[in-house]
């Protein structure tokens, strides 16, 4: 080694080693930012959220322009959006229609059908009766998805209706004419959907708790989640229920349809695609206090899901025929409302 020389013997170039870090360095210097950001987004998301529901609460966003509108002011019977969209989707009256030209008799189901050219009722023949023409009375009567029965049932010695043969005009049936005489000598018998059908005995008796098994057509209607009225299942996708039941609300949108439970807080609701009454504004009670809602998705019809039977056109009640009454209410004068 040169003696002038100030480098040591055996010298290395060593950089310095860096101490390892910790798992708590290691979190405080990764963990604690993407903590940090996660939050960040979950508070923005909730902040979102909780905006909306104040605005659907209180507020509707009207389309071109894009502009609020008060909640109050939807459905109300006036245009505030400049296309409309706050009174499309609202309670609505039954439309003018002709009267429905089939109906089925408390006679064994006995198809009848209105002869335009005598403006009176005849019974129809069996003869060249088919499914498809058991599909179309069925449709006419608002079963649209229904899976008809039918059946030949003798004509009755006491028949005051003329017997006529049925054919079909587009989506009607009509009075085959000329008609001759019905050489089978039977009536059609028909039944659009299997309904009335309980899988369990009824056990109600002055306001004691029912089983759904026993009464599968029973629905809750809600608004915003809260029960408002019962209703009946009519086919897969129509209730029947009271027209007061929405002389407050008519906003289609908020109004919900559980089915398959007893209990109100329990099983999913379907929206409701459209809602008919008779009178809206009407005063309760009143006659013709009777409203229609349709369903955006049919239901499925199982053990707690099935629909009810509609009473024949002539239908006779006799005194003192047992009847009962089934829904939600409360089991005191002063209680709270039944949840089951």
């Amino acid at each position: 080694q040169d003696p002038d020389s100030n480098q040591p013997l055996n010298s290395l170039d060593v950089t310095p080693l860096r101490k390892p870090r910790t798992p708590m360095e290691t979190f405080k210097k990764v963990g604690i930012p993407i903590i940090a950001a996660l939050l960040s987004v979950a508070i923005i998301i909730i902040v979102a959220v909780l905006i909306k529901v104040i605005l659907d609460k209180y507020y509707f966003l009207c389309g071109q322009p894009l502009h609020f509108i008060p909640r109050r002011q939807v459905c109300d019977g006036q245009q505030d959006c400049a296309s409309g969209e706050d009174e499309q989707h609202c309670v609505k009256n039954f439309p003018d229609e002709s009267p429905v030209a089939v109906r089925l008799s408390r006679d064994r189901s006995t198809l009848q059908v209105l002869d335009p050219a005598t403006g009176s009722w005849a019974s129809a023949c069996f003869d060249n009766f088919t499914e498809a023409l058991a599909k179309t009375a069925c449709g006419q009567m608002g079963y649209d998805s229904s899976k008809p029965t039918f059946r030949a049932v003798e004509i009755s010695p006491d028949q005051d209706l003329d017997v006529v043969g049925i054919t079909e005009n587009g989506q009607e049936l009509q009075v085959q004419n000329p008609s001759g005489p019905c050489l089978s000598g039977s009536l059609v018998s028909l039944h659009c959907l299997a309904c009335g059908e309980s899988l369990k005995a009824p056990r109600v008796v002055g306001g004691e708790k029912a089983s759904v098994d026993s009464w599968p057509w029973q629905v809750s209607i809600q608004y915003n989640k809260q029960h408002i009225c019962g209703g009946s299942i009519l086919d897969p996708h129509w209730i029947l229920t009271a027209a007061h039941c929405f002389r407050k609300h008519h906003d289609v949108s908020n109004w919900k349809v559980r089915a398959g439970s007893d209990k109100l807080g329990s099983f999913p609701s379907l929206p409701v695609a459209n809602i008919f009454v008779f009178e809206l504004n009407t005063t309760y009670p009143k006659e013709k206090d009777i409203a229609l809602v349709k369903l955006q998705f049919p239901l499925t019809f199982s053990g707690t899901v099935r629909p009810i039977c509609l009473p024949f056109f002539d239908e006779e009640l006799i005194p003192a025929t047992p009847l009962w009454v089934i829904g939600w209410g409360f089991t005191e004068p002063d209680g709270g409302k039944s949840w089951v």
